[in-house]
């Protein structure tokens, strides 16, 4: 099984998942583990909360092709973002 490797931004972002999932539904999620970073992302995909969504939004939208092939063959359905609820990208050096 290969490992998931995400870039820096997307570790931030899925932290503010795991965060936001915590304080809205009361579930953690181990996040120094493959298989917690999976559950938060199979519990968020299906979120109807607004929150919950915007953050697992600004996750998706970090990841390319490769990553979301690994995630789907992990049996994360993964829904394409409402664009219309991506939080504001991190702001850029420069």
């Amino acid at each position: 099984m290969d490992t998931l490797i995400f870039s820096q931004t997307a570790i931030f972002r899925m932290q503010q998942l795991a965060s936001c999932v915590y304080h809205k539904t009361g579930t953690r999620h181990r996040m120094a583990t493959q298989d917690g970073m999976l559950a938060l992302l199979r519990d968020a995909g299906s979120s109807a909360d607004r929150d919950i969504r915007q953050y697992y939004d600004s996750f998706v939208m970090e990841l390319n092709k490769r990553q979301l092939d690994m995630l789907e063959a992990r049996d994360v359905s993964m829904r394409t973002p409402f664009y219309a609820s991506v939080i504001t990208p991190i702001r850029k050096a420069g």
